[in-house]
């Protein structure tokens, strides 16, 4: 089929359905007014008795041709501001292409103007001539001269609606495009949200530290080859001491809000070794860390960790932040427990 359209060119490839759907139809509209009104006026001018199917095929034929050049009218002011004159005359040739249709099926319109049995006499022509045109003539003459100056106007607006288009789609993609190749973020993907908490069947100790009274650090990954870490600071913000025991709870959304499937593992790391779970109590200003470690993923066309949220523990309200990581779906992320802070120089 596209070896065909080259041997045998359509007006139809010139651009005419790329504009947006309300101004390809309306275009649409007025080529076919403009043809339909424009053939009856010259086929029933040019008609006699005896050279009625040669006058029905020449009208085609003009008409055609009128419906082709005003195309390239627009085709031209759409752009002569971009390519001057010389590039604005490369894309015209619409006129050449709607008249050899014309030429070649321009015989169908005519056969059937033959056939519907409204020529004119050749006895009353003189007549006809003398008394002038009709008042449906002058009617349909001003349709399809209204369609034909209409139509130049109506495809430069859907060009120009066109390039705004490409323009708004364009800096869309480049406001979602991901800087490490990850997928594009998608509104209509399916997904389940990230809960704000995560479930505990633990019952939580006495002075336990809380959402309420502490707050969580999460400074930039590290990485060494192959592997990545990322530091986890807890403080307490409170008056009074808390104890933390445990593992801090740790989840990832990904670029559409969803949550990605990671698994959690407690325990140590290449970044980080996990001393285990006891209790540490937290006066009033002092903090706990925890690390977490998982392997280097190319997140390259895949959903990936955009968003951390973390928990002092399962149970409390996570924290959330939108981070970058090469976490995708299946990864393994391991966790070391809550430990006391190192003081600095100790």
């Amino acid at each position: 089929m596209a070896t065909l359209a080259q041997l045998v060119p359509s007006p139809m490839s010139r651009g005419v359905f790329g504009s947006p759907v309300l101004w390809a139809t309306i275009v649409q509209i007025l080529m076919a007014v403009a043809l339909v009104a424009g053939f009856a006026v010259l086929a029933s001018a040019f008609s006699t008795a005896r050279a009625a199917f040669a006058a029905g095929w020449l009208a085609a034929v003009l008409i055609a041709f009128a419906i082709g050049a005003v195309l390239d009218l627009g085709n031209f002011v759409s752009w002569v501001g971009d390519f001057g004159i010389r590039g604005a005359a490369g894309t015209m040739g619409a006129a050449s292409l709607t008249t050899l249709w014309a030429v070649l099926v321009g015989w169908i319109p005519a056969l059937v103007w033959v056939r519907s049995g409204r020529l004119p006499d050749s006895d009353s022509m003189p007549s006809r001539r003398r008394s002038g045109a009709p008042a449906p003539t002058v009617v349909i003459s001003l349709l399809a001269a209204v369609a034909l100056i209409a139509l130049p106007f109506a495809a430069v607006a859907g060009h120009n609606a066109t390039q705004e288009q490409l323009r708004e789609d364009q800096a869309a993609a480049q406001v979602q495009a991901d800087p490490e190749g990850a997928a594009a973020p998608d509104p209509s993907a399916p997904g389940e949200p990230v809960p704000t908490s995560a479930p505990s069947e633990e019952s939580s100790t006495e002075g336990a530290c809380t959402s309420a009274d502490t707050t969580i650090l999460a400074p930039a990954p590290d990485a060494a080859t192959g592997h990545r870490g990322q530091a986890l600071s807890l403080v307490n913000v409170s008056e009074e001491p808390c104890v933390v025991d445990g593992y801090p709870d740790v989840a990832y959304g990904d670029q559409n809000g969803h949550l990605l499937d990671v698994t959690i593992e407690h325990g140590r790391s290449f970044m980080a070794e996990d001393p285990g779970a006891s209790p540490i109590t937290l006066q009033p200003g002092e903090s706990a860390s925890a690390v977490m470690g998982w392997d280097a993923n190319s997140v390259h066309g895949q959903l990936a960790a955009r968003s951390l949220w973390v928990a002092v523990l399962p149970g409390e309200e996570r924290s959330t932040w939108e981070i970058s990581l090469d976490i995708v779906p299946g990864a393994i992320v391991h966790v070391t427990a809550w430990q006391a802070a190192t003081p600095p120089g100790g």
